[in-house]
């Protein structure tokens, strides 16, 4: 579709490493001079800067809530959006409330993903809402692309001759604000995911003296964490710094000679600032394939999968990153 003025709305209501993948796709949209907006959720606002999009919205609804009080507060919010007369709305997510809200702007064009036969209803459902889908299986799938390229491609009508930056010194303002000041110390991710992907509690207390031994660390964590920071620190004695908000915390990530986390938004914050990353997958048969989809974006990084002594493949995959 031709526009003299596209004017586009990305939807993104998922988590930070969610929001952050956005970001090759809002660069290009701004060095094309094409204005973006954003919805995201509470959880993930703060995931990109202020400078990142023209305007950034907090969805006022529910995720995955079909009761009449949150499809009215959808399509209210979306009547308010539509005042904005976008050319273009991007449903970069997979929650239904995304596709509400795309359909309630009454954007001419709006893009989305549908499972095709791997969710048929949805895809049909979906299909009666947008306007254009692009195809993505329903699980894991050995020719996915990067969870950027895949995002990127929503724009791809708007961006034609373009490809996704892997250049950290474009991509880093989309994330984090304020100049680069070079910390000399390794960041180590101090939070319970490492325990919900399954990664045991011992193992990343080794993991942190392992770390020691090669660099000084710098424990982070959100303060919503404290309980697991905590216990972290009465079994290592390292103290743990706690951000009560992500600006701060993403500084720190972007800052620090090196990052060594599990799967979690703070490898894409690095992945966009270029720190060099460690990133700890969980073990299984998807490993290579979540490490292809979710790896950091823009930054040289390891991938290593949490099997048996895998605090010492970390250390090892750091030393040799920091070379």
């Amino acid at each position: 579709m031709a526009q003299s003025s596209p004017s586009v709305l990305i939807i993104r209501l998922d988590a930070i490493g969610d929001a952050v993948a956005l970001t090759p796709l809002l660069q290009a949209l701004a060095q094309s001079g094409i204005p973006a907006d954003v919805v995201l959720r509470a959880e993930n606002f703060d995931a990109l800067t202020p400078s990142a999009a023209r305007e950034r919205f907090i969805a006022p609804f529910a995720l995955r809530s079909d009761t009449r009080e949150n499809l009215a507060a959808i399509a209210r919010f979306g009547s308010k959006l539509a005042e904005r007369a976008y050319t273009h709305a991007l449903v970069a997510t997979e929650d239904p409330g995304g596709y509400r809200l795309a359909a309630a702007t009454s954007a001419p064009a709006r893009i989305g993903f549908d499972n095709g036969w791997g969710k048929p209803l949805k895809t049909l459902w979906v299909r009666s809402l947008l306007t254009q889908t692009l195809h993505r299986a329903a699980g894991l799938d050995s020719n996915a692309p990067h969870e950027c390229e895949a995002l990127f491609a929503l724009g791809r009508g708007l961006l034609p001759a373009a490809t996704p930056s892997k250049d950290p010194a474009v991509l880093r303002p989309f994330v984090v604000d304020g100049a680069d000041a070079a910390d000399p110390r390794i960041a180590l991710q101090i939070t319970d995911k490492w325990e919900r992907l399954g990664i045991a509690f011992e193992d990343v207390t080794r993991l942190a003296r392992d770390l020691a031994a090669i660099a000084p660390l710098r424990a982070v964590a959100s303060a919503r964490e404290s309980a697991y920071a905590a216990r972290w620190h009465e079994r290592t004695g390292i103290a743990v710094e706690l951000f009560e908000t992500l600006p701060p915390w993403k500084t720190a990530i972007a800052n620090a000679r090196a990052l060594v986390a599990p799967d979690s938004g703070a490898i894409h914050i690095a992945g966009m600032a270029g720190t060099p990353t460690v990133a700890i997958f969980p073990p299984g048969p998807a490993f290579e394939l979540q490490v292809a989809r979710w790896h950091p974006w823009a930054a040289p990084y390891r991938a290593i999968e949490a099997t048996p002594e895998w605090h010492r493949s970390a250390g090892e995959a750091l030393d040799a990153l920091l070379g």
